[in-house]
């Protein structure tokens, strides 16, 4: 297994894209939807198409309604197995880039969006010392479910299933957004390149592009947490503003592209604004496909069996239980502090910050340097370790302090499960071909956390 991220070896990749000849140009162009992958079925892994499941349903009716009444609460499982007082750096000594790079891949490819009539709160236990220190036994962690296919939870045969509000691809939606109407905002129409504000940085919901222009009302939607913030960057995904090393990726890749419309331009002067722009959107997808599948996916010890050509019966939908369950491994491997360092390693005048204070937060790089102080900070730091484990910046403080729309992330990630109707673990072990254990001795090596796990459920 790779030790840490080859950032020379990525560079080394973007380097040679440069230098292809660009002396053809094809008219087959990806649909930003995802729509037309697969000719005998254009809706797989299309932007709102049902996520899959490899195993029936489970609702505690049968049709749509949550499990987990007779389980434990969400935010005391929360308390009790994920609390995280210290620092485990990972063994292997990876990079913040890898947890990053997840979340900047997983917005590439999944996004289900919550139903704001649907309210599903979690109750937090009297007197949790970080949501009820007053012991008052009313406050909750704010959830609410999954939007749903209104065709679907009709009865037994027809249960509450989801669908992917993004294209299922790892197309560089992040970057060019999942729909026309997004896709076309974020150009310039002007020799291919995307719009981008001063500083190089990611451009405003604003009618310039720019900090100072007035609030433009066409400007795609974005989620903002923090009430305070009125201009925000835009992007491919609504969620690039969600914390600073987030923007900072994807300012990265939308100052990449509009690079290689340089090249492209250069290459072929005779090429309209489309062809650039088109030629450009088709290398930064297939860099970023190259980084997850040669470098990311490695890191963590998953090796690709070698492809064997386009396979016309896989669907190339998002499974339910992945973007439920599995992909959330990397909530436990996310630092606390973010380090923000110059080119010549030295921590800038501005000092590191806490995740918590980077949430929703664009002004954490307008006022600190740039992305570049961040991307540096990025190499640098260690992540967590992959464990049960997770900061307090994720458990007590996601999205505002406590009280002031702070919420627990591991406890919203089991509430998902349950509202989404994921079957339990040894079934799910079961579909992928692995034995089903018999005791909570065989779920981990160590021993506190079979025990607590036993105690807990």
């Amino acid at each position: 297994m790779k030790k840490n991220l080859h950032i020379s070896k990525t560079v080394g990749l973007i380097a040679i894209f440069s230098l292809l000849s660009f002396t053809t140009f094809s008219q087959v162009n990806r649909s930003f939807t995802g729509e037309g992958n697969n000719l005998q079925h254009p809706e797989w892994g299309a932007k709102g198409t049902n996520q899959l499941r490899v195993t029936p349903a489970t609702y505690s009716d049968g049709v749509s309604e949550p499990t987990g009444l007779n389980r434990p609460n969400p935010r005391y499982i929360s308390n009790t197995i994920f609390n995280h007082d210290g620092l485990i750096p990972d063994a292997l000594t990876i990079s913040d880039y890898a947890f990053v790079w997840g979340q900047f891949i997983d917005h590439n490819i999944t996004l289900v969006l919550d139903s704001e009539s649907d309210y599903y709160p979690i109750p937090v236990p009297g007197g949790d010392p970080y949501f009820d220190p007053f012991n008052v036994g009313t406050a909750q962690v704010p959830v609410f479910r999954s939007e749903s296919d209104p065709t679907t939870g009709t009865n037994p045969e027809n249960p509450r299933e989801f669908p992917n509000a993004i294209s299922s691809f790892i197309d560089g939606s992040g970057v060019y957004g999942s729909t026309q109407a997004r896709a076309d905002w974020l150009r310039t129409f002007e020799n291919g390149r995307l719009r981008m504000s001063s500083g190089q940085l990611l451009p405003y919901n604003t009618v310039t592009g720019e900090l100072g222009s007035p609030i433009d009302p066409n400007a795609p939607v974005m989620a903002m947490a923090n009430p305070n913030i009125t201009k925000w960057f835009v992007a491919g995904d609504v969620r690039a503003n969600e914390n600073a090393l987030l923007t900072a990726m994807h300012t990265l890749f939308v100052r990449e592209h509009n690079r290689l419309c340089e090249v492209i331009k250069t290459e072929n002067p005779s090429w309209n604004d489309e062809q650039i722009y088109q030629r450009a959107r088709k290398i930064v997808g297939a860099e970023i496909e190259a980084i997850v599948y040669e470098e990311w996916l490695p890191t963590m010890g998953v090796n690709m069996v070698a492809y064997t050509g386009y396979d016309p019966v896989m669907e190339p939908g998002i499974m339910n239980v992945f973007s439920v369950a599995a992909y959330r491994y990397g909530h436990s491997v996310i630092n606390s502090k973010i380090i923000r360092m110059n080119n010549a390693g030295e921590i800038i005048p501005q000092g590191n910050i806490l995740l918590r204070d980077a949430f929703f937060n664009p002004n954490v790089i307008v006022e600190g340097g740039g992305i570049d102080p961040l991307l540096i900070g990025m190499g640098t730091q260690v992540e967590q370790d992959f464990d049960t484990k997770m900061i307090h910046d994720l458990r007590n403080f996601l999205f505002g302090f406590p009280g002031q729309g702070g919420m627990d992330l591991a406890a919203i990630n089991i509430q998902r499960g349950r509202e989404r109707g994921l079957v339990d673990y040894n079934s799910i072990r079961q579909v992928f071909g692995l034995p089903k254990l018999t005791s909570f001795d065989q779920i981990s090596d160590d021993e506190w956390f079979n025990q607590t796990f036993q105690n807990v459920y």
